[in-house]
């Protein structure tokens, strides 16, 4: 029996050889320079096998159109939705691919160590692939894992599992949309566009099925806020001031928008401007301790509290978990599995010295509660926590670290308890409120900073008691304009729309910045660009239900994706249910295009150029297409 591992990414592959041959391991040079081949002898039902660990570089495969169809002039766009499509190993997967190919032909047995994820499922299905090229009758399985911790590492050698085909044919089946939708709209709209407009001229306008809409929130949420006008209101403002305190009271109605009204109400106050106390409520009141921490929550919390772009934040959390300092951090779960250690986990905390003290009255002065249980589990990955304590780090990763961890410790710690005052008073008809509070133990407040409970004071009322107010005022106000959106409300908005996925969400927002559709102001808000705006508009003004800046399509398509994963639907059906939806969604697009023109247009400020010589979906026919 002779074993080839194969890692996600050279850094992963030294660190699992580390630990499975305890540092016993020599180190051979592989076909590429950056993925090192790591020999050494495992244990496994009581024989020691030979092993040999090694990566890959992320996909190691990619799918593109044949040679006919690959230049930008050879066809007709529309045909990209049909044309044959082939898979081959990236240029720079070449060297590791036949790496794996002469390591394959010795071995007997072939493990996955890639992320176990879906896209990590993808990867390894192109890894056996390659590795089955060279040896047909190599046993493909795969090891499950969350954390690079000894303990974890060593139970997923010793019980691998079966490749879910399932996952990666889900992989391979949207890689494929991607490359037909987005091939053939980028095509049309750079060709088209670029030859209309100078300013455009040599710039490659892409549309991406989850840039677009994401690009769609940004744009919808500027619109909102250049178009808000600022409309006037009007309330009954009530104060009372006592030897003890003071009480601001809220009006039960808020705020209204007609003035006579209120005022007709003010007066009426103000003819019996006597107070009564109708309610005095005095109960224990908690503030709850935050749910596990999932992706998605880690990139809107380190984006909000941390002002880090999500893409950095992703790649912070990927290098602590190579690093064995963090389970792995693409997840959806936000419960923890009951057969899990917490209490061990927090144990290992009290040696890292920023928290230890926190840690240690967790564990030893009975502090410790289990974790509350969210409603998201997506049976692969435990929530994001730590897993070792760090006490080498420095910058971003350190202030990652510490923010899972204060977040782990936070889950484990008890709810905030306080006294909450509640006064409720009336004027002739009109109600109003008051509401104090006293925090009387903070817990896990003490060691969460991002949550805040302020204590606030008010005067000792009795029911039924009366008193003329302070001051009672009829006031007024103005609405105030929305504010554009920061990464963490964008990203917050993709996953509500099921734009991406927790693993990409990061990804789809730094594209559509490099494109220059949006840009990240100085204060962290996003906006778009005159081009993105047009863009957006453009799509919009054509009328289509499902237009290409919404994210009803690309909503659909991961559904489709997830009835894949599911068995309930196969990878032919999808994709080709899928390619008949947005072909049918191009051409209507192809047809209005003129109102894209116009769009682009009034926000560039510039006429498009109709006498240009330029190439048009009606001019040529399918493949035979000319520009």
């Amino acid at each position: 029996m002779r074993i080839l591992c194969v890692a996600e990414k050279p850094s992963q592959a030294k660190a699992v050889a580390q630990i499975l041959s305890q540092g016993s391991l020599s180190t051979r040079e592989g076909q590429s320079r950056y993925n090192k081949n790591f020999d050494f002898q495992y244990r496994i039902s009581g024989h020691f096998v030979s092993v040999t660990m090694t990566s890959v570089s992320g996909h190691l495969t990619e799918v593109d159109f044949p040679a006919t169809c690959r230049s930008w002039h050879s066809c007709n766009p529309v045909a990209l939705f049909t044309s044959p499509v082939v898979r081959a190993v990236t240029e720079n997967g070449k060297d590791i691919a036949k790496s794996i190919e002469r390591e394959s032909r010795s071995a007997t047995h072939l493990y996955i160590w890639t992320d176990c994820d879906r896209e990590g499922e993808g990867i390894g299905g192109e890894i056996a692939s390659v590795s089955r090229s060279a040896n047909p009758r190599i046993i493909v399985k795969r090891a499950h894992f969350s954390s690079v911790l000894p303990q974890e590492i060593h139970t997923a050698m010793q019980n691998p599992r079966d490749l879910d085909m399932r996952l990666v044919a889900a992989v391979e089946a949207r890689t494929e949309l991607d490359l037909r939708i987005g091939s053939a709209l980028t095509r049309f709209q750079t060709l088209r566009l670029s030859s209309r407009f100078a300013s455009l001229h040599d710039k490659l306008i892409s549309y991406g099925p989850c840039q677009f809409p994401t690009l769609g929130f940004v744009v919808d949420q500027f619109l909102r806020v250049e178009s808000f006008v600022p409309e006037p209101f009007w309330y009954i403002y009530l104060e009372h001031t006592k030897d003890d305190g003071r009480a601001v009271f809220t009006w039960k109605r808020s705020k209204l928008f007609d003035q006579e009204a209120v005022f007709a109400l003010y007066a009426k106050c103000m003819a019996a401007p006597m107070a009564r106390v109708t309610s005095m409520r005095s109960r224990p009141k908690e503030k709850w301790r935050p749910l596990p921490l999932t992706t998605v929550d880690l990139q809107k919390c380190c984006s909000r509290y941390l002002r880090l772009a999500p893409d950095l934040i992703m790649s912070i959390a990927e290098g602590l978990y190579n690093q064995g300092f963090i389970s792995y951090p693409r997840t959806e779960t936000d419960q923890f599995d009951t057969n899990m250690d917490l209490k061990g986990i927090v144990t290992k905390l009290i040696q890292y010295a920023p928290f230890s003290a926190y840690a240690n009255g967790l564990v030893n002065e009975e502090g410790f509660k289990w974790p509350r249980k969210g409603n998201n589990n997506d049976k692969a990955h435990p929530p994001i926590h730590p897993v070792a304590p760090a006490n080498n780090l420095s910058g971003n990763p350190l202030r990652v670290y510490e923010f899972v961890t204060r977040r782990f410790l936070a889950c484990c710690s008890d709810n905030a308890k306080g006294q909450a005052t509640e006064i409720e008073v009336q004027v002739t008809d009109e109600q109003f409120s008051a509401s104090g509070l006293m925090v009387l133990k903070r817990n896990y407040l003490d060691i969460y900073p991002f949550d805040r409970w302020s204590e606030s004071s008010v005067p000792v009322y009795r029911q039924g008691e009366s008193f003329e107010p302070s001051v009672l005022e009829m006031r007024t106000g103005t609405t105030t304009v929305p504010k554009l959106l920061t990464d963490s409300d964008l990203i917050d908005i993709m996953d509500k729309n099921g734009i991406g996925t927790d693993a990409t969400h990061a990804d789809h927002i730094k594209k559509i910045i490099d494109r220059e559709y949006i840009y990240r102001s100085p204060d962290k808000f996003l906006a778009p660009s005159t081009l993105g705006i047009g863009l957006i508009e453009g799509y919009d003004a054509m009328g289509l239900e499902l237009s290409l800046s919404k994210p009803h399509l690309r909503c659909e398509m991961e559904r489709e994706l997830k009835r894949i994963c599911d068995g309930a639907k196969t990878k032919d059906d999808v994709v080709r249910e899928s390619v008949n939806l947005y072909k049918a969604v191009y051409v209507k697009s192809v047809e209005e295009v003129a109102k894209l023109e116009e769009s682009l247009g009034r926000c560039l400020q510039q006429a498009p150029d109709t006498g240009s010589a330029i190439w048009t979906p009606s001019s040529g026919n399918g493949a035979g297409g000319t520009e």
